[in-house]
């Protein structure tokens, strides 16, 4: 004994056990890979946007320094160079020249000597006269813009009179045909001097394809490389350093220190910001590869544990006494296979056993249904041959011919062969039909009142499972003429814990039963005496339990007269 409780100690299920530890292993290689790949997403990301940022600072750094040396050197000859100063006021045509081929030298020493600078120009007598020194990624339409920039703005800050100009210091950006430029203009009496840099350079040498580069400056955004942004002036307000979400795009923000200037790379916001090719790869290798792990879970489950569970599921039923049982998991595994088929091979002889036996017990069932149907009958032709003979020869010939014609349907209802069950309809047409018989028959005042709830019409009930409790009373009720037979037949389906079923009362306002048969009557024991008055109602009891088994129910009652109720159980 203890050696079987220890060994049953060990014992484990397949399902709980085994594919319990595989889901647990799936899982957590997931998780693991989820993991990975996660620390090499987020790693990648900060190495873009450190990369990112880098960058950006670089090319802040870049533009600082070309702003600073911008300002030098415009500050320089405005506040320095002797042939900017003689420019302003000279006093004869020689000077002016003189003035000029100086200005002219100093312009292009300036530009040849600091890379960052790409144009130079001096306007001189209120913008009639222009000297201008620019590189080669500049063109003559931007030297145009320069100098009508730089007289609109001399002569806006002059007014009219020459005498009342004032001092005047400018920054701007200005978009050329071919380059963003920031430009700072100095103006003193009569002349001005204007100097540029580009602002796209220091950019990146490799541009993202879908970025776009650019300042922000006053509020607004200027492209100086890559694609078209779309930033508004709206969405540059609140721009912070560093990267920025606004909208569908990332802002990516450098502010320099020297200058209300900040760079920019804005890009749209996509799945590439976030991972590499290679981490798209290997999230396609994660998905397959739990793809195969539920694959392979699934064909375990379906060909081991499953007609394994199947298998034992079916041997249980077997061991409960239900041999009506088959395999339903599929299975393709040989061993298992081969103990199926020689199981369901077993299985389908005992069946055939079964049913070969089952066959036999219905034969013998039908023919004690059969018998005690027959028994219904007899001692009722013979009253009615009897009743219509006195009809007869009392030439009460219609009331023999109504008799004959009903007695024709009680007669063909009754002879009715291999019918066990009927509808509950039908069987409420054959009682009001043995009723008009009954009245004439003799004067005895007889009345019945059935009431029969819709839902119950068409349900299926043993045949003469009313007629013979309202036989019953016709035959051993002593009617009173004062006090004609009244008889209520009630039908019902009403709903208990173990299903629907159907009710059935029968009552009366006779003397109800016997003592000695009411006990009988309501006991379930198959072995009852019959009695005199109650051979017809034990007749029905026989047939309700070879048809019901236990699940038929019944009892009997007085109560102001005989009260019977059945309770037969409904198929769902």
């Amino acid at each position: 004994m203890g050696g079987s409780r220890h060994a049953a100690g060990r014992m484990f299920g397949l399902k709980q056990h085994i594919f319990g530890f595989l889901a647990a292993f799936i899982v957590v290689i997931l998780l693991l890979l989820g993991i990975f790949l996660a620390v090499m997403v987020g790693s990648y990301q900060r190495k873009q946007n450190q990369g990112r940022l880098e960058e950006l600072e670089a090319y802040g750094e870049t533009l600082e320094e070309s702003i600073g040396r911008l300002h030098d050197v415009v500050g320089s000859i405005y506040s320095v160079s002797s042939a900017f100063q003689g420019i302003c006021s000279y006093r004869t045509e020689a000077e002016k020249c003189g003035y000029i081929q100086e200005l002219m030298s100093v312009l292009q020493v300036q530009v040849r000597s600091n890379r960052y600078l790409s144009a130079l120009v001096v306007n001189y007598d209120y913008g009639e006269g222009v000297l201008y020194y620019i590189d080669g990624m500049l063109d003559y339409g931007d030297t145009k813009m320069l100098w009508s920039t730089g007289k609109t703005i001399m002569e806006g800050s002059m007014g009219s009179s020459l005498e009342d100009a004032a001092f005047s210091y400018t920054k701007l950006v200005q978009e050329a045909e071919h380059a963003l430029l920031y430009s700072v203009i100095m103006k003193k009496k009569s002349a001005l001097i204007s100097g540029s840099v580009r602002l796209n350079q220091g950019l990146p040498e490799e541009l993202e394809e879908a970025a776009s580069y650019g300042i922000v400056y006053e509020g607004e955004f200027y492209r100086t490389g890559g694609q078209e942004a779309g930033l508004t002036r709206e969405d540059c307000i609140g721009l912070c350093q560093g990267r920025n979400r606004v909208g569908d795009k990332f802002v990516y923000l450098h502010r320099l220190d020297a200058e209300d200037m900040a760079v920019a790379e804005i890009l749209p916001r996509s799945l590439w910001l976030y991972v590499h090719p290679w981490h798209i790869l290997l999230m396609v290798l994660m998905l397959l590869l739990t793809v195969w792990l539920l694959l392979l879970y699934r064909f375990i489950y379906k060909q081991l544990s499953e007609p394994l569970a199947d298998m034992t599921r079916t041997l249980m039923d077997i061991r409960k006494g239900d041999w009506e049982v088959n395999f339903t998991a599929p299975n393709r595994i040989t061993e298992i296979e081969s103990v199926r088929q020689t199981v369901q091979l077993m299985l389908k002889e005992l069946g055939q056993y079964k049913i070969r036996t089952y066959e036999e017990q219905l034969a013998r069932q039908k023919t004690i249904l059969q018998f005690l149907q027959l028994q219904l009958a007899p001692h009722f032709y013979t009253n009615c041959l009897k009743n219509i003979y006195y009809m007869l020869m009392m030439q009460e010939y219609e009331s023999a011919e109504q008799f004959l014609l009903r007695l024709s349907r009680h007669l063909r209802y009754l002879l009715q062969k291999d019918v066990t069950l009927v509808m509950v309809e039908t069987e409420k047409e054959f009682v009001e039909n043995y009723i008009g018989m009954q009245k004439l028959l003799s004067s005895r005042p007889v009345t019945c009142s059935m009431a029969v709830e819709r839902a119950a019409r068409e349900e299926e009930i043993p045949i003469l499972a009313i007629q013979t409790f309202v036989e019953n009373l016709v035959k051993y009720t002593v009617a009173d003429r004062e006090r004609p037979l009244e008889i209520q037949v009630q039908v019902k389906v009403i709903r208990m814990e173990q299903g629907r079923c159907l009710a059935l009362t029968v009552s009366d306002n006779g003397p109800g039963y016997s003592d000695s048969l009411l006990p009988l009557l309501n006991q379930k024991s198959e072995e009852i005496p019959a009695k005199e008055f109650g051979v017809g109602i034990l007749n029905l009891l026989s047939r309700l339990r070879i048809h019901y088994g236990t699940s038929a129910d019944w009892h009997f009652d007085n109560q102001d007269g005989a009260v019977s109720e059945l309770r037969l159980p409904l198929q769902e």
